[in-house]
C-alpha cells in the first residue's frame, strides 16, 4: 500500500489527536503567546500625573455656581513618543451642567476628554457637587468717601465720576447684601486735582456665601480741593399757597435751576436737605405760569447761598375731571316705524358722564337732551339682547363714561 493510500484511509479525527499534531499545536501557540506578550512591552509606556481645569458646560447664563471646584487630578497612561508630544490642552475634564435649575445642588460625574491614542487611569475627585444660584446685575450710584485729614478751610469741588453707576454682579442673596459702592481718594490725590483711575469698592452687611463682582472695577474720577467755606449742593423747594378754582390743580412744579450751592461749616451743611422759594400765591391763576421767584436764606446762622438770589419756576396746571351718575333714564327704540310696538327690559338705565366740577355741578339732564336708545334696524327675531346707547347735546362739555346695564332685552308686545 502506497502513503497516499495511507493518508485516505487515515480518519481526519485521528489525525488532529495524534500527539505529533499536538506538539505542533502547542509549538504555535507558545510562539503567537510569546509575540504577543512581546508586543505589549510596558516598558515602552508612561503615565503623566497633572492638575485640569474643570469646565461646567450647558450651565444657564442666568445662573452661577456657589463654591465651585476649579480643578481636579488626572492620571493618563500613553506610548513615550505620544506622551512627548501631548498638548495638555488637548486633555478637558468637564460636568455636565445642563437642564439644572437654581436653587437646588447637585452632584454629577466628572468626564474626561483625552486623545484616542491614550489611557486615563484616574480622576480625582470623580464627582463634583455644583450649588446652582440665580445671578443678577444691580446698578448702584458711585459714591464718593472724603478723607478725615482734609486741612482746614478747604472742601471738595468739581466732583466728576465716570460712569456713575456700575454694575454687582453675583448670586441674588449676596447681591442684596452690598449696601453701597464708594470710590476713597486720598487728599494728595485731591490737591492734584487731575483725573485718575480708582478702583471701586463696596460695603455689606453680611459676608459673601460666593463671590460678587464690580462691572466695571474701576472708574475715572476728578475732583479738588478748594479754599474756603465746604460747599454743598441742594435742591430747591417750591412753596405755593392760595386755592385754584375747583376746575384746576397745578400738575407740576419745574425750577431752572432745580438745585442751588450753599456754604458754611459741615457740620451745619449736613442739617440743611433743601432750599425754599418765597411764596407763590396761586389764586388767582387758571393758566400755566413762569416767573421768577426769590430764594429763602437757609434758617441755620453761617450758611448761605452761593452765587444764586432767585429761580425760575414754572407751573404747569390741568384740568380736574369728576364725574356724576344721571338713574331713571328711559330707553328709546330707534330705526324703527312703530316704537310703540316694542318693550324692553329693564325699562330704564343709568347713564355716568364725565366732565369739570363746575360743570357736572349744573348739569341738567332735561336741558342737555340726555337720551339712552337701542338700534332696532338689524332685529330678526325676538326677543333680543342689544347694546344700549347714549348721547348728549352738549358739545365737547360732557363725556359719557358709562352706560349700565350695557344690554337690555327688547320683545315685541303680543297684542
Amino acid at each position: 500500500m502506497t502513503l497516499s493510500n495511507k493518508l485516505k484511509n487515515l480518519d481526519m479525527n485521528e489525525i488532529l489527536t495524534s500527539p505529533q499534531a499536538l506538539w505542533i499545536v502547542s509549538i504555535l501557540s507558545a510562539i503567537f503567546m510569546w509575540v504577543y506578550v512581546t508586543g505589549l512591552d510596558e516598558s515602552s509606556y508612561v503615565t503623566r500625573k497633572f492638575s485640569c481645569p474643570l469646565e461646567y458646560r450647558g450651565l444657564d447664563s442666568q445662573s452661577m455656581l456657589r463654591s465651585r471646584l476649579s480643578e481636579v487630578d488626572i492620571e493618563i497612561k500613553g506610548p513615550e513618543e505620544a506622551m512627548m508630544m501631548l498638548n495638555y490642552d488637548m486633555v478637558r475634564a468637564f460636568a455636565d451642567a445642563r437642564n439644572l435649575v437654581p436653587g437646588k445642588r447637585y452632584t454629577v460625574d466628572i468626564n474626561v476628554e483625552i486623545p484616542s491614542n491614550l489611557t486615563l487611569i484616574s480622576c480625582f475627585p470623580s464627582q463634583a457637587v455644583l450649588d446652582i444660584v440665580r445671578q443678577v446685575t444691580r446698578l448702584m450710584t458711585v459714591e464718593t468717601v472724603l478723607p478725615e485729614n482734609i486741612p482746614e478751610g478747604q472742601y471738595l469741588e468739581g466732583v466728576e465720576i465716570i460712569p456713575k453707576e456700575v454694575g454687582i454682579k453675583g448670586a441674588e442673596d449676596d447681591v442684596a447684601k452690598v449696601g453701597s459702592v464708594r470710590v476713597t481718594p486720598s487728599v494728595e490725590e485731591l490737591q492734584a486735582g487731575r483725573e485718575m483711575l480708582m478702583p471701586v469698592k463696596f460695603s455689606q452687611s453680611e459676608p459673601f456665601e460666593g463671590s460678587v463682582t464690580i462691572e466695571p472695577a474701576q472708574v475715572r474720577f476728578r475732583g479738588n480741593l478748594a479754599r474756603g467755606l465746604p460747599r454743598k449742593r441742594v435742591p430747591v423747594i417750591v412753596r405755593l399757597a392760595g386755592k385754584l378754582d375747583d376746575d384746576y390743580e397745578v400738575h407740576s412744579t419745574v425750577t431752572e435751576p432745580s438745585d442751588v450751592q450753599i456754604e458754611g461749616k459741615a457740620e451745619d451743611l449736613a442739617k440743611i436737605e433743601a432750599v425754599n422759594t418765597e411764596i407763590i400765591n396761586i389764586s388767582m391763576m387758571n393758566s400755566d405760569g413762569t416767573m421768577i421767584v426769590p430764594l429763602r436764606q437757609p434758617d441755620i446762622d453761617g450758611v448761605s447761598l452761593v452765587n444764586t438770589s432767585s429761580v425760575k419756576v414754572r407751573l404747569q396746571l390741568s384740568e380736574v375731571r369728576a364725574e356724576k351718575m344721571i338713574a331713571n333714564i328711559p330707553v328709546e327704540f330707534r330705526q324703527t316705524d312703530t316704537p310703540n310696538n316694542w318693550l324692553c327690559s329693564p325699562p330704564n338705565v343709568a347713564v355716568t358722564i364725565e366732565s369739570r366740577p363746575s360743570a357736572i355741578e349744573k348739569f341738567d339732564a332735561g336741558n342737555m337732551r340726555l337720551k339712552a336708545f337701542v338700534d332696532m334696524s338689524n332685529i330678526f327675531m325676538t326677543p333680543a339682547t342689544l347694546p344700549v346707547r347714549a348721547e348728549i347735546n352738549s358739545g365737547d362739555i360732557y363725556r359719557i363714561v358709562k352706560i349700565e346695564p350695557q344690554n337690555v332685552v327688547v320683545n315685541k308686545i303680543q297684542k
